[in-house]
């Protein structure tokens, strides 16, 4: 019984490798973020450094009174810094630069004042002139000293260095997506080769699966499916068992029933001939059900075919229709086909029943043999309600039971002695109007005999 699968989405190897892409690409965000903060810190601390010693060595030169230039001694690290001094009340005297003498060039009186109650001093981030600066400020003898740094090197090296991990993670993410797949596809293959392996096991075929990997997931999962088939395996044999004693001894008696059913008839009177005919119909029904039960436990295909060369028509559908009276043939005889024939009429016989069964009524069924070219069709059409559209993939499993009901095994059966012949059964069915039919190759007669067929 096959289930409905549901909406395909992502298979697990895809899954599998956009988790592993996803992992790689928030790991190379995080390293690419961490290193960025690590560099702006380290770029910000050192500037911040240089310009404390800077600031110290100034104050020192002041307050001793050393002869020279605070040039002499200022060592930032961009080489461009600037030295402001600031009076005891934080209003700005000179500056090294021009450009850092101006009103908007000087740093916060609070900053300022800050400072020189600090013998450490202070430390400033802002902006000054309308540049990004950093600023370093010690308090001496006659006021305040502060050393200033422009930071526009550290914006200019942190957007080189953005672009740079922006690059690399776009690559890394690139190749992660590559990495993952291979990763991805590399752990599911086992899973893949055991699935195929385990999709070509059926009723005929529950051999245990080969598995030669370490014994990891896949082999747990190789063992369980494995321990599976053994018990279906000794399921189908015990069931195949009962079948098969069943039926050899339900036919003996069937068959004794049937030798009875028929001396009576012979000899009952004609008042009790309908009620002995319709006793024998149910025992002949009874008796295919036996030998559909008995070749079920043999193990479910017709292994050996005795070919004969045979006119369909007189040997297969004319004998069969015997069987069920009021059911029309519509056969042209003088065709010639090669086939075993109490197989064929195994066949024609469960596709009558079958459709006698579903019409309701024998003089519903049609029994037709016609050529077609190279070919001999044989078909059995009856007008019951019709198979419905959703039960006509599984109409030919065994044991499924459509709406007319029976044993389930009729049509299965019915298949498998066409697909040994060369054939397969063909269904055509509306409301009103259903056909299964077979085609077998028309007979080169003189040929044939030729074989000794």
């Amino acid at each position: 019984m096959r289930r409905r699968r549901r909406g395909r989405g992502l298979s697990l190897r895809w899954r599998g490798a956009l988790l592993a892409s996803l992992a790689i690409a928030v790991l190379a965000l995080s390293v690419s973020l961490a290193a960025f903060a690590v560099v702006r810190n380290s770029l910000q601390g050192d500037l911040e450094a240089a310009l404390r010693r800077d600031a110290e060595r100034v104050a020192e030169l002041y307050s001793v009174g050393v002869a020279g230039s605070a040039r002499d001694v200022l060592v930032g690290p961009t080489g461009g810094v600037a030295v402001q001094l600031y009076d005891p009340l934080g209003q700005l005297l000179i500056a090294s630069s021009p450009r850092f003498e101006a009103a908007d060039a000087a740093l916060p009186t609070e900053v300022v004042n800050a400072a020189r109650r600090q013998p450490e001093g202070a430390y400033w981030r802002g902006s000054l002139a309308g540049n990004p600066v950093q600023a370093a400020l010690t308090p001496f003898d006659f006021g305040v000293v502060a050393v200033i740094g422009d930071t526009r090197f550290i914006g200019s090296a942190l957007g080189q260095l953005a672009r740079s991990l922006a690059v690399m993670a776009v690559a890394a993410v690139l190749v992660s997506a590559v990495v993952g797949y291979t990763l991805a596809n590399a752990i599911v293959r086992p899973i893949v080769l055991l699935a195929r392996r385990a999709a070509k096991l059926g009723p005929e075929r529950l051999d245990p699966i080969a598995y030669q990997g370490p014994q990891d997931e896949v082999g747990q999962l190789t063992d369980v499916l494995n321990d599976l088939v053994a018990r279906l395996r000794s399921a189908l044999d015990a069931q195949r068992a009962f079948l098969a004693e069943t039926s050899h001894e339900l036919r003996t008696p069937l068959t004794s029933l049937q030798g009875f059913l028929d001396r009576a008839s012979r000899r009952a009177q004609p008042q009790v001939q309908r009620d002995l005919a319709d006793a024998q119909r149910i025992a002949a029904g009874m008796s295919r059900l036996v030998s559909d039960l008995l070749q079920l436990s043999r193990g479910d295909t017709v292994r050996e075919l005795e070919l004969h060369l045979l006119d369909p028509a007189s040997d297969v559908v004319e004998v069969v229709a015997e069987e069920f009276p009021s059911v029309r043939v519509e056969a042209a005889s003088g065709l010639s086909v090669v086939g075993d024939p109490h197989q064929l009429r195994q066949l024609v016989r469960n596709l009558v029943s079958n459709a006698v069964r579903a019409a309701g009524d024998a003089a519903l069924v049609t029994l037709r043999v016609s050529s077609h070219g190279a070919e001999v069709l044989v078909e059995v059409h009856d007008q019951g309600p019709g198979v419905p559209s959703q039960m006509r993939e599984r109409l030919f499993e065994k044991f499924f039971r459509g709406p007319g009901g029976g044993s389930g095994l009729g049509l299965a059966i019915a298949q498998q002695i066409a697909q040994a012949h060369g054939a397969k059964l063909n269904l055509e069915s509306r409301p009103g109007d259903t056909t299964f039919g077979f085609s077998l190759p028309l007979a080169d007669v003189a040929e044939e005999e030729a074989n000794g067929v």
